[in-house]
């Protein structure tokens, strides 16, 4: 049933149900005033129910022009009172329908452009009455829902570009692989140290597809929450120095900078493979034989931060947005043999988020790239 019709039986109700009550009430009234009359008030006079009915008839003769006059009033005000109801109800009754109809149509409006797929006009109610909080929670559903097949978009877009990098970066040693496997089968390196040359050729192909898969792996593990992170206080300038000194490659020239003392809640493991990859990234993507690190961190709103700055090119504006996405790299990077997998930065965010951080890059004022990394300060009550 449409609250339309429900509001008319209310209003019929309404009406009807206070004028049979007043009636039936009117009812008992009179038959209690004449039992009244005739067993407490008349023996009192000393007079029967007949004979009053006898003085009431003359009195009527006498005053039956006042009756009439006094019945037709009496009509009236009756006539007039249930009219004012019926006007009442029926006003009342189309005002308030009024005030749900309106509403209802333009929250059903809003729904149904949800429902073809409109999900940037929102419904924009603007009377403060209680359709208000329901219009504003469809408008906020819209713009989840806009948000999250976003994301599932970025998503699908992201599974391509790594699947497409994944395809590319195998594709090349995998070639070097096979060509030089071919070769050894022809017998085209007749000397030893020819064949010597490309069985290190291969082996060192093979080492980068397994150093690539183990990253890949290692990502997909954190993509999913499934590594155990096991988070602990660390002073943060020794941990540092025990992961990134020995773990400094060839090419990187490592200068601890400022930083202070303080105690930061991290995984050892995890945050030993930020500073390998960060390391290992300057050292790929530098553009000269040696390339200087700075570490530096700092407190910053409740957080350390961490900072590597190299000393290379940078990167452009539009590729700073883009350094930790899976499989990324610059187009000089890309085109380059032995470059990496494009999976360091993006295992650096990821042990980040993972221990409660974030990281972002910039380029230094003077030249280089800074990847900033935050971690959870200890807390006094923290064990360790």
């Amino acid at each position: 049933m449409t609250i339309k019709k429900r509001l008319a039986r209310s209003n019929i109700a309404m009406f009807v149900i206070p004028v049979l009550a007043a009636a039936v009430l009117l009812l008992i009234g009179l038959g209690i005033g004449f039992a009244l009359l005739e067993r407490v008030y008349l023996p009192q006079l000393g007079i029967s129910l007949q004979e009053l009915h006898q003085t009431g008839e003359a009195i009527e003769s006498l005053l039956s022009d006042s009756a009439a006059i006094l019945c037709g009033y009496a009509g009236a005000v009756a006539a007039a009172l249930l009219l004012t109801i019926a006007w009442t109800n029926y006003y009342l009754t189309r005002n308030l329908f009024r005030h749900i109809s309106e509403p209802l149509d333009t929250l059903t409006t809003g729904v149904a452009r949800i429902r073809d797929g409109d999900l940037d006009t929102p419904i924009a109610y603007r009377e403060a009455d209680e359709f208000r909080a329901a219009c504003d929670a469809v408008d906020e559903m819209a713009a989840r829902l806009k948000a999250s097949l976003e994301q599932q978009q970025r998503e699908r877009q992201k599974k391509q570009e790594l699947i497409a990098g994944m395809s590319h970066d195998l594709k090349s040693p995998l070639t070097s692989i096979r060509a030089y496997t071919e070769a050894l089968l022809d017998g085209v390196a007749r000397e030893e140290a020819a064949k010597q040359r490309y069985l290190q050729t291969i082996h060192a192909k093979e080492a980068e597809i397994e150093a690539m898969v183990n990253r890949l792996f290692e990502f997909a593990k954190m993509d999913v929450s499934e590594y155990p992170v096991r988070s602990e206080p660390l002073p943060l300038r020794e941990t540092l120095e025990e992961t990134a000194g020995p773990q400094c490659p060839d090419g990187v020239t490592l200068a601890l900078g400022e930083i202070p003392e303080m105690r930061v809640l991290a995984d050892r493991e995890l945050l030993g493979r930020i500073v390998s990859n960060l390391l290992d990234n300057s050292r790929k993507y530098g553009g000269r034989e040696q390339v200087r690190v700075t570490v530096s961190a700092r407190e910053a709103d409740g957080m350390a931060e961490i900072c590597f700055a190299d000393d290379g090119p940078g990167v452009t504006a539009v590729q700073l947005p883009k350094l930790f996405d899976a499989f990324y790299r610059g187009d000089a990077a890309r085109t380059a043999p032995g470059s990496g997998s494009g999976l360091g930065l993006a295992v650096v965010k990821k042990a980040a988020e993972e221990m409660g951080g974030s990281v972002r890059a910039e380029n230094g004022s003077s030249g280089g790239l800074r990847i900033r990394f935050t971690l959870p300060l200890a807390k006094e009550g923290d064990n360790g």
